[in-house]
């Protein structure tokens, strides 16, 4: 008796924790999604040639470059100029720095604002942000389309 019971028990203690786990672990409906840390500020079409639209609408001057190990080639983009990367292939991640000292006291953080035509330009606006938000130095081009903010 006490080794049917003992069987028993344990084929329902092994039912009940299997069958949970496997239904916790399917892929949650689209209407999950939340908007937040993480998530893709924008998506990109993967399948066609994407070029990148950088607006600087701080005073400052700044810099931005393709993040590979390859080379390092700067460029400068001048308060409210537009400069443009292409032909990077299809993912990379792209940086964007101040060309002025750091001052702790007053510190200056970016902001990207990213849209996406349908002609896949990829427009970051850099803005200067609020004193409270901690601040953009990268973005992140991905294989799949999806683009990040760092």
């Amino acid at each position: 008796m006490k080794a049917a019971y003992l069987g028993l028990v344990t084929l329902l203690s092994t039912v009940t924790l299997t069958v949970p786990i496997s239904m916790m672990a399917q892929n949650p409906p689209a209407e999950t999604y939340q908007p937040g840390f993480w998530q893709p500020v924008a998506r990109f079409d993967p399948k066609k040639p994407v070029e990148v639209k950088l607006i600087n609408k701080t005073e400052l001057s700044l810099e931005y470059d393709l993040t590979d190990v390859e080379f390092v080639n700067p460029d400068t983009l001048s308060p409210g100029e537009t400069g443009i990367l292409k032909n990077f292939g299809d993912s990379a991640y792209i940086v964007v720095y101040s060309l002025a000292p750091p001052n702790p006291e007053t510190p200056f953080t970016l902001k990207f604002n990213i849209d996406v035509t349908d002609d896949n330009i990829v427009t970051v606006t850099i803005e200067k942000a609020e004193p409270n938000f901690f601040g953009h130095r990268t973005f992140n081009l991905q294989k799949t389309g999806a683009i990040f903010v760092y």
